[in-house]
């Protein structure tokens, strides 16, 4: 066992099973703990290949975290560390579904429940928020970023337009930004 132990693989495995079991609310409340487990925590990656990777795993279709650990995986341990990855992050939700399936289901009708629902749902909220304006913040090198980035939150919140309409605005507002600081 102890070899198995050392195995990136498994430290793999392990790291994205306990955050997949310990966090409520999807993938983009694990992100923040991804983070801190393999950028600050273990240093697996540096926070610009983790960036890079959660960039990459946004924009791939499905759900952001198996797309994040397969890719953080498959950059630590080649391909056996993405299915690796990959697989630990999933398990926990199969694990909770099956187990609501074989008959906890009661559980969740209780008023008990219910409580703990709503307030992992509020602390959910808050934990998407602090890593939106984490990551905001790291990505954002300057004003020009930051006031893009504000320029097209307050298009999408004040003004109804949608997403992909904000985001062409801020890709276009970045590339006119950058023409014009390598002008001569």
């Amino acid at each position: 066992m102890a070899g198995l132990k050392s195995c990136p693989c498994w430290r793999l495995f392990t790291t994205f099973f306990f955050v997949g079991l310990f966090t409520f609310g999807g993938g983009y409340a694990m992100i923040p703990l991804i983070s801190r487990e393999l950028a600050q925590r273990r240093k697996w990656l540096t926070e610009e290949e983790f960036q890079e990777a959660l960039a990459l795993g946004s924009s791939l279709p499905g759900p952001i975290a198996p797309n994040l650990a397969f890719l953080c995986g498959h950059k630590i341990g080649g391909i056996p560390g993405a299915l690796a990855g990959e697989f630990g992050c999933v398990l926990p939700s199969f694990l909770v579904i099956l187990g609501i399936a074989l008959g906890l289901s009661s559980l969740f009708s209780e008023h008990q429940a219910q409580k703990f629902f709503a307030g992992a749902g509020a602390a959910v909220t808050g934990l998407v928020a602090a890593n939106a304006l984490q990551l905001g913040m790291r990505m954002a090198s300057d004003m020009v970023e930051l006031l893009i980035a504000a320029s097209a939150l307050g298009l999408i919140v004040a003004f109804r337009v949608h997403p992909l309409l904000a985001l062409a605005w801020a890709a276009l507002a970045g590339l006119v930004a950058k023409g014009i600081r390598r002008a001569p």
